[in-house]
């Protein structure tokens, strides 16, 4: 940005605020205001500025942050036209969405960075959000410099510098439901060229959802975790950092009620087995980068450990049928090396190297209890006796059955790629800006299970029983496959800037999704290898019976890297100088290979699949308006029209159907007062009020059922007095009713609801 802007940082409560150079702050008031020559928001590989970046990018301050009580991701989707990250099953999903692509079970279509290292597995992408210096959301696929799994954009969270800003900071929240929550953090500069920060958190409620069958709450959640910053200016041109944090969560999970399509109505939650998430999460990150007045050169590493343990009712219900137990552990690391230009001339250049090693070790095994056999395995061959009359009756004689799945995924990847961008071509104010990213990925799959059905046969009616275990051997499945993805991920933009404060941009840019292998289909695929080959050691008794063998494994469990074109058109413009900034996007993707969550034949389990192609289209439209001095609105508006251009599952074509689970309006207005009092008996006195919606939202392929557009409300209203601040708050202050979440078991679907009207206050104290 131009060297003409003001830095303003509170330390006691982050507020929007509009401070102008001639105001003097009170004494007693603990605003710190630095007036500087130039506020940098600076990339380690973009060729760009943030601000005028030809790109569809939202900002998100420490002041909107803590204004609007942002605590996760998930409450970030306020401020950007269509994102949409709901909040539902347990921290295991963050399912996220952007112009209608997103993932929800396994895969991500938008890809997460904390301090410019990436997360490799939205396992780990809902955590607790403490001393963030910015957020930076950028929408359309961002495959040139981020690579796989950017299809639908990028999130970067930035976390505050103890270079930059001493001091300390605590809070205490309390709500209904059982919410508290207390962090404190440290930043301190024990050295001229030294920082050191050291933070810390605990988080908990008690749910917010009854179970019917204990009449307990279902959802209740603890967490707590902490984190180390260490930051080193080496010498004036080489910076070095390192970050390491920590947390671990233990939360009650799937909160899904039963969904009666003839009244429309969601029953109340009724399980009877163990529903829960345990996780716990360390993150490590190593940055070093040197400038000079030439270049900048920055390395990155980062190390992800990920341990989880998620138990689910997979029925849903107070029957004893199927229950899964889904045990991760995680080693990831990533390391980036970039260097760009950093002269002042219309030329600029960005080039880079990255790398990743993902090794990823899961224990899925699923336990068949008594009335699942009875209503699942068994009627397999009391359908086959009523077809083929003259086979023996096959009875299943275990109480319950355990099938074990042992899965090692480890993933390699590498990448190399180029961005240029020339400014002033041919004439003043207009610029391209162009790159390519060559990316190679290996993924290997080692799937190990071993089972057996214990069988009795009875040849006629004449004849008892007789059990027949002994006679053929336990299924096994043993197999090791790999498979290898190259892309060449190009983009072009065009910018021209008609005044310094407004410019147009043309985008053309190629997304892509990486494949992968279903792990979370295993039972589904040991249950057909057993009947199999029970049926096939005894196919002498039964001549007539057609035995069909399982497909191979490969052809079940793999699925096809999603791939799409995006056509952006954008303007940005300051239209009232210092007092109305607005952007209007209008996009095009042309999807291919689209990757859609469905639900195994026999409804005990879920897996990605190539859904053919797509087209998804539409509009976003933000508004940021200083009112007065002390007023300030926001408005963020996203329209989405994503729809299936060429699917057809064998049963049924879904041309023209809507893409499940994706909003088609994302709205946001938002409202922040905030009043600087002189000789009061408080300096400051603020208030906030936010309006969110999406929808209409489908949740089905056949768009069979969805949720209509809804709304809620948040508000806060807080005061100041020198180095303490009290807030109070609300979250869905009109108690909305609405659905968030869709989920299908044995052919019965379920719904998870909204969470309800929270309310609460907040302490703040900060020196």
């Amino acid at each position: 940005m131009k060297k003409t802007c003001l830095l303003t940082i509170s330390a006691a409560l982050s507020i929007n605020m509009a401070v102008s150079a001639d105001e003097k702050p009170s004494p007693n008031d603990t605003i710190k205001i630095y007036n500087i020559d130039e506020i940098v928001v600076e990339s380690s590989k973009e060729t760009n500025n943030m601000r005028t970046m030809p790109a569809s990018v939202s900002l998100i301050t420490p002041q909107q942050i803590a204004g609007r009580g942002v605590m996760s991701i998930k409450d970030i989707s306020s401020f950007v036209p269509n994102l949409y990250i709901p909040d539902y099953g347990a921290k295991l999903t963050s399912a996220i969405y952007i112009r209608g692509v997103g993932a929800r079970s396994s895969g991500q279509s938008i890809g997460l960075y904390v301090d410019n290292a990436p997360f490799l597995d939205k396992s780990s992408f809902d955590f607790e959000l403490t001393d963030i210096q910015r957020i930076e959301v950028l929408r359309g696929p961002q495959g040139t410099l981020y690579g796989r799994n950017s299809l639908g954009g990028i999130i970067n969270i930035h976390t505050l510098s103890p270079l930059v800003y001493q001091g300390v900071k605590a809070s205490v929240n309390y709500g209904n439901y059982g919410y508290f929550n207390a962090k404190a953090s440290v930043y301190a500069k024990p050295g001229e060229n030294f920082g050191l920060s050291v933070g810390a958190y605990y988080d908990r409620n008690d749910g917010f959802f009854t179970n019917k069958f204990n009449n307990r709450k279902i959802d209740g959640e603890e967490t707590f975790g902490g984190n180390v910053k260490f930051y080193l200016q080496a010498t004036p041109n080489l910076t070095a950092s390192y970050t390491t944090s920590f947390e671990r969560t233990d939360q009650g999970a799937f909160p899904y009620g039963f969904y009666n399509e003839a009244t429309d109505k969601v029953e109340q939650v009724n399980i009877n087995d163990e529903s829960s998430y345990k996780r716990t999460m360390i993150s490590n990150n190593l940055s070093l980068t040197y400038r000079n007045e030439n270049v900048m050169l920055t390395s990155t590493t980062g190390y992800q450990y990920l341990d989880d343990d998620m138990r689910m009712d997979q029925d849903f219900s107070d029957a004893s049928m199927f229950i899964l137990n889904q045990l991760q552990k995680q080693h990831a690391f990533t390391e980036e090396i970039s260097l760009k230009s950093k002269t002042d001339n219309n030329y600029q250049w960005s080039v880079g190297v990255s790398g990743f090693y993902d090794k990823l070790l899961t224990k899925g095994p699923v336990d068949f209890k008594e009335d699942g056999i009875k209503t699942i395995l068994q009627p397999v061959f009391d359908n086959l006796k009523a077809i083929y009359p003259n086979m023996p009756s096959i009875t299943i004689s275990n109480e319950s059955l355990h099938i074990p799945g042992d899965f090692e995924t480890p993933v390699y990847g590498t990448a190399m790629y180029h961005q240029s961008t020339y400014n002033n071509l041919f004439t003043e104010g207009l610029s391209i800006t162009a790159g390519i990213r060559l990316d190679y990925e290996k993924q290997e799959l080692k799937y190990k299970s071993e089972a057996k059905m214990n069988l009795s046969m009875q040849v006629s009616p004449a004849r008892p029983p007789m059990d027949i275990s002994d006679r053929y051997p336990a299924s096994v499945i043993d197999e090791h496959l790999s498979q290898n993805f190259f892309q060449a991920l190009p983009k072009i933009s065009l910018k021209y800037e008609c005044t310094p404060r407004t410019f147009t941009y043309l985008s053309v840019a190629k997304g892509y999704k990486a494949g992968g292998y279903n792990v979370q289909m295993s039972a589904d695929i040991m249950q057909s290898r057993m009947q199999y080959d029970v049926m096939n050691t005894f196919k002498q008794m039964m001549p007539d019976v057609e035995i069909e063998e399982p497909k191979a494994v490969k052809d079940v469990i793999s699925y096809q890297p999603e791939t799409s074109w995006n056509y952006e058109l954008g303007m940005k413009s300051e239209l009232i100088k210092d007092r109305l900034n607005t952007a209007v996007t209008f996009f095009y993707m042309d999807i291919n290979e689209l990757q859609i969550t469905k639900f195994v034949k026999g409804g005990n389990g879920r897996f990605l699949s190539n859904a053919g192609e797509a087209d998804s289209y539409g509009a976003e439209l933000s508004l940021n308006a200083l009112l007065t001095n002390e007023l300030t609105a926001d408005l963020n508006y996203g329209f989405t029209q994503a729809t299936f251009r060429n699917y057809n599952n064998d049963k049924e074509d879904f041309k023209g159907k809507f893409i499940p689970y994706t909003p088609q309006h994302t709205l946001s207005v938002g409202l922040n007062y905030n009043k600087i009092l002189n000789d009061c008996w408080i300096d400051q006195f603020t208030a906030s009020a936010q309006c969110n919606g999406a929808g209409k939202i489908y949740w089905t392929e056949a768009n069979s059922i969805s949720q209509p557009f809804y709304a809620t409300v948040n508000a806060q209203v807080g005061v100041r007095k020198r180095t303490v601040s009290l807030n109070i708050w609300a979250r869905n202050l009109t108690n909305t009713d609405y659905s968030a979440f869709y989920f299908e078991s044995f052919g019965k679907p379920f719904i998870q609801k909204g969470k309800p009207l929270q309310f609460g206050a907040k302490v703040n104290i900060s020196f």
